[in-house]
């Protein structure tokens, strides 16, 4: 989901650096998304990208940001553990940037980490449960009655997948809770919303990411692999949102470099689409309606750091990625003031470390 799951110069500075280690390097894979989500409370990636809370990212534009996905460190093991550790300079979650006070000058650096658990239970699929959270450093700029602290949110997210493969079809159903620590007082300062002010998102989910290496054979007769990866991404908000319905619609495609080891470039697009949860969020009126809300540009460029370090397969896999966005608002949805629009232009990044287990 657009969130993205915002680099800060050093971020920004980190990914030039890891590119020109590509020229000489090996290069390696390892991806997850989250589609561009927009966070509620933040409002709002991912992001775009709580991929993107997400989305997650596999992020839908989320989509909140996602685990990446690692090789399995043990054949056969039911159970897998994914933990990602992102440093971004920005955290937008559906087109809306939730980590930029006014006035805030120097970017801030937000510190996010993502746990997925997932038991795949064989014939009935993959069961999982999801946990995110998110610091800002300058988190009593944004919400003053945080009492010092810097945690923005934790999110919960308990899924079901399942594998069609007569239709080459991975689906994912899935709830999201999603917490903001002080925000109900927050709002209640609010003269707009005064005490009316419930504080709970929460949304269920189905996100579809379907194999197209069949339309390919044309040209790669003997690809097995995904091309473009398209993938759909719908959420309705049954707290705050009063129904509201956010949708993803998005491309990816993974690529390894000819003669280098452990690198891949992943780039990716999601194009956002507002169902009147947006305008719910912010209290505005004509809610039922949809439009086009942001498109989100995305560059991942991940090193696999396990065969470089020689991990046995009971250590799991390590990796580091490079993560560069441009989030951009559309039509209606685009911020031109003060009072018209929601959402304004997002370029951001950072990096990643992630580490995998099991499979």
């Amino acid at each position: 989901m657009l969130r993205e799951h915002h680099a800060s110069k050093a971020g920004m500075a980190w990914l030039v650096a890891l590119a020109a280690l590509a020229a000489t390097s090996p290069l390696a894979a390892a991806g997850q998304t989250q589609a561009i989500e927009l966070n509620p409370a933040q409002l709002a990636s991912d992001e775009f990208a709580k991929d993107t809370r997400a989305a997650q990212p596999d992020e839908p534009i989320a989509t909140r940001t996602e685990v990446q996905k690692t090789e399995a460190a043990e054949e056969g093991l039911p159970i897998e553990i994914g933990i990602t550790y992102y440093l971004l300079s920005d955290y937008v979650w559906r087109g809306f940037n939730l980590s930029e006070p006014a006035r805030e000058g120097r970017e801030r650096l937000n510190h996010q980490v993502s746990v997925a658990i997932t038991w795949d239970t064989g014939s009935f699929g993959k069961i999982g449960f999801d946990t995110f959270f998110e610091w800002f450093e300058a988190q009593k700029a944004l919400n003053p009655f945080g009492g010092g602290q810097n945690l923005q949110e934790a999110d919960y997210t308990v899924r079901w997948g399942y594998d069609f493969e007569p239709i080459k079809t991975e689906a994912t159903l899935g709830y999201s809770f999603y917490a903001y620590p002080n925000l109900a007082r927050l709002l209640r300062s609010d003269d707009r919303v005064g005490n009316d002010n419930d504080d709970l998102y929460m949304e269920w989910w189905l996100k579809l990411v379907h194999n197209d290496a069949w339309m390919w054979k044309w040209l790669l007769p003997q690809n097995e692999e995904p091309v473009l990866t398209p993938s759909f991404f719908l959420a309705q908000d049954v707290g705050v949102g009063c129904g509201g319905v956010w949708l993803e619609f998005g491309i990816s495609h993974e690529f390894a470099i000819p003669g280098i080891d452990n690198l891949t470039i992943t780039p990716g697009y999601t194009l956002g689409v507002d169902g009147g949860v947006v305008k719910r969020y912010l209290w505005k009126d004509n809610a039922n309606t949809l439009r086009l809300a942001c498109q989100q540009f995305a560059l991942d460029v991940t090193y696999d750091l396990t065969p470089v370090l020689n991990l046995p397969k009971w250590a799991g896999t390590l990796s580091v990625s490079g993560l560069l966005y441009f989030a951009d608002a559309l039509g209606t949805a685009e911020r031109s003031d003060s009072v018209h629009g929601d959402i304004q232009d997002e370029f951001y990044g950072g990096m990643s470390v992630n580490w995998g287990w099991g499979g």
